[in-house]
This record gives C-alpha cells, structure tokens and sequence, in this order.
C-alpha cells in the first residue's frame, strides 16, 4: 500500500526543566515517550528516503520523519541516544556558523540578560522601552525557572516584560549588528559572553560525532540565522551555500538539504526558496504546519512543529496530524 502524504516532525531541544521562553525544550523523559508512541503508531523513515519516495508517491501508510533544528550539543547527548535506542532516524539542521562557537543563540543570550538574578539599573541601553530602578530590583523568583513563554499574552513581571523587548529588536537584526547589541546588554547586565554549558552548540568533533550516528543526516540551517526574507537575495543565497560547503567539508559528506530558519511565511519568500534551489540543495524545510503531500513544494516543505508534550498529549496530536494528512 501506498500513499501520496505523511508528516515531517520539528523539534530543536531535549533538555530541561529549566526556563524556557521560546518553548524550545523537550524533556528527556517526553521524548522517550514520542518515540514510544512513534514507534507504536507510525513509519518513521530518514527524511532523504522520506523525499524520494514522496516525489514519488510510494511513502508508506503513516509516515513520519523527525528533524531539529540549530545544532544544540543536547542533540547529541540526549536526543541521538533514544534515537539509537529507538532505531529511529532524525535529520539536524544545524547552524554552521554556530559550530564550535563559545557565544549562545540571541534568544538564549537574552533570556540569561533579561533574567539575570542580579539588579538591573539604569535604562536598557540603545533600547526605547521603559525601564526604572524599580523595574531593575531582584524580585524573588528573578532568575529561577517558570512556565512563561512569548506565546503567552501577559508579562507578569517587568524582567518578562524585558526579554520580549530585547527579542523584538535582536530578531531583525544582521547578525553583526545583533552581536553588537548583545554585547552592549551584556556589559549592561553583567553577564558573561561565554555560552553555558546547558545552551551550547555542538563543537566540530560533537558534529562529526552526530554525523557518524546510526540513522542521523545532517543539514544546513544558514551560516547565522538570519530572518532570510530581510535580506538581499544576494546575501540570502550566501547564507545557504556556505552554511552547506562549509558542514559538507566538515563532516566529509554532501548536504542535500537545508532548513530556514524561523521558517514562517513571512521569514521566507520567493527569493529565499530560488537563493535555496541555486545553492544547490534538493529541498528546503519550512516552518509551516501542514501535511507533505506528494505536490507540496520541494523548497518549502512543511514540518508540525513539536513541545514539550506527554505522551498522551504528543499521541492525540500526532494521530491528528496523520488523519489530516
């Protein structure tokens, strides 16, 4: 039996509990059991063979494909042992430019400025948002993990508050720019530049070592995650072709496949996917929920983007997800 669809998973993190405003983190025991459930309810299959045979229209019934993207180090130290354990393939878009670099993703780097559990003086430099020494005092609680996320609605303190303001100048930005600022606002708050060990990307021996899993491929995620659509097609175009010679040299196999970055409609447009064709990859991975159906463009293929769910929780979704396809 043969079928025209199935599902591409997308998950970045397996780590926490911790503070988590990007509700980026799966939990290690979580995702134990999404691949239990995969594994009982679906045909999990590489992404490449996965690409092939979509094009074709012979997936099998329920298929589904795992991915992640950026490149955190807990890629390999928790997520590529259950995948293993599992016999379940995965695909890791990862950041190249990232790669070995002791400096955190932007929205990690603002959520250790915003909540940082020291006083905050002063205003927010070259930031126009309102911030008081009142604001700036340790509250109890500042600093220690909670349930909030930018999804939410409501701030429920001025270092909430905070974090939103700094992302929504830093997501703009180029990423000479964004180092600027961010260093600026580290001085501010008196924080390291150095990544903790929990937020870090892979080095170039973890990513060969990830390369070398059993069931895992790698792929390109731009050279340093840019909102791609901001950018010149010229400058886009580089971003793709880079980040991919440059994981290509340094796991000593091709990358046929990227991933853009946000990856939301308005973050990637037409001549993202052109810059995407004309690097040279076979396909590109969007940020859009949706099924893979066999006419579904090869350079915006969709991906259900996946929390922090249990198991109950992550069945009921999945199900939903392969009845729609």
């Amino acid at each position: 039996m043969r079928s025209r669809r199935g599902v591409v998973l997308l998950y970045h993190r397996v780590a926490g509990p911790r503070r988590d405003p990007q509700s980026l983190d799966v939990s290690v025991e979580h995702f134990h059991a999404h691949l239990d459930v995969l594994a009982r309810a679906a045909v999990p299959i590489p992404l490449p063979e996965f690409e092939a045979r979509r094009r074709a229209g012979t997936l099998p019934p329920r298929a589904v494909v795992v991915t992640f993207d950026d490149g955190y180090a807990d890629n390999l130290s928790s997520a590529a042992p259950v995948l293993t354990s599992r016999r379940v393939p995965a695909t890791i878009f990862v950041t190249a430019g990232m790669v070995g670099r002791d400096r955190e993703f932007w929205w990690d780097d603002a959520e250790r400025i915003a909540f940082t559990p020291a006083p905050l003086s002063g205003g927010v430099p070259g930031l126009a948002v309102s911030w008081s020494a009142a604001d700036g005092v340790v509250r109890a609680g500042d600093g220690a993990p909670d349930r909030w996320s930018v999804q939410d609605q409501t701030d429920p303190t001025p270092r909430h508050r905070l974090y939103r303001a700094l992302c929504a100048a830093l997501y703009p930005l180029p990423a000479d720019e964004r180092d600027a600022r961010l260093a600026e606002w580290r001085t501010w708050a008196c924080v390291g530049a150095a990544a903790r060990p929990s937020h870090r990307v892979v080095t170039r021996e973890e990513l060969r070592a990830l390369a070398g899993t059993a069931g895992v491929t790698i792929g390109a995620h731009t050279m340093t995650h840019p909102v791609l659509s901001r950018l010149s097609p010229a400058d886009q175009r580089r971003e793709l072709e880079e980040s991919g010679a440059w994981l290509a040299q340094a796991i000593a196999r091709p990358v046929r496949l990227v991933a853009y970055p946000f990856g939301t409609r308005n973050e990637v447009s037409s001549a993202t996917t052109r810059a995407a064709r004309e690097a040279g990859f076979d396909g590109a991975l969007a940020n859009e929920p949706g099924a893979a159906w066999r006419w579904s463009s090869r350079w915006r293929l969709p991906r259900m983007l996946v929390r922090d769910w249990d198991a109950s929780t992550f069945a009921q979704r999945l199900e939903s997800w392969i009845a729609d396809a």
